[in-house]
């Protein structure tokens, strides 16, 4: 893998604790002066987001609109998502089958907000975070939960229902079968009495609430495991 160099002023934020506003201006001005625009552009942006702890609440916008920019209107193919693009998603962003932050996931739903039909790879690694989160309390939606441990909860199936709006169709829920598979774990991981709202959800994907939940996808390795080929050409997602 190539070596990562970080030029000023990124260099010398990257070795600070917290990442401020004033910081930001300097990137914007002239790490970033005219966005994210290429894979190397990408990787100083997680090195920044990872090796500095804090970050101004300016940072989590600049993060999930710069990146989510680039993937669809700069990456083939322009102005739209496919599953090269989900792939390198997973690849760049998951880490045991979890987005790391909350921004992250930000990020993972502005994609699927930005660019319907999202890939189903895609809206069902959104909805595996709520999985694992009820099963194994982890993950950026285990954060603040208000709910008990494993019960789904009004901010869960209006999650669900954001991720899954472009395949609302007259009462129907249109989905693939990766897709039906991730709600399944879902229902599987949840404990006690299941919300009238989650068995429409159900319902209207053609799911019995009694199936059992299929097994978890393998786990992924997330940066700073990027493969070589992530560099290889800008066009390209992957």
């Amino acid at each position: 893998m190539s070596e990562l160099r970080l030029s000023f002023p990124a260099c010398v934020i990257a070795g600070k604790n917290r990442l401020t506003a004033d910081d930001l201006l300097l990137l914007r001005k002239y790490t970033f002066a005219e966005g994210v625009r290429s894979s190397d552009d990408v990787v100083v942006m997680l090195a920044l987001d990872t090796l500095c702890p804090e970050k101004c609440v300016e940072w989590h916008d600049y993060f999930v609109e710069s990146l989510a920019d680039y993937i669809i209107n700069r990456c083939h193919p322009a102005g739209s998502l496919d599953t090269m693009n989900a792939l390198w998603f997973e690849q760049v962003f998951i880490e045991d089958g979890l987005v790391r932050s909350r921004h992250e996931l930000d990020l993972l739903l502005h994609l699927i907000d930005l660019a319907p039909p999202a890939p189903a790879a895609l809206t069902a690694l959104a909805l595996d975070q709520l999985a694992i989160a009820l099963a194994e309390e982890r993950g950026p939606l285990q954060t603040g939960r208000a709910a008990e441990h494993g019960h789904l909860s009004p901010s869960d199936i209006a999650y669900v229902r954001r991720v899954l709006k472009h395949a609302c169709d007259n009462g129907r829920l249109l989905l693939g079968e990766r897709e039906r598979a991730a709600l399944l774990r879902i229902n599987g991981s949840a404990k006690g009495i299941r919300a009238p709202e989650w068995l429409d959800i159900l319902k209207e994907a053609g799911i019995a609430a009694e199936n059992p939940s299929p097994e978890e996808p393998a786990a992924r390795a997330r940066w700073l495991q990027i493969p070589d080929s992530f560099f290889l050409d800008d066009q390209l997602v992957a």
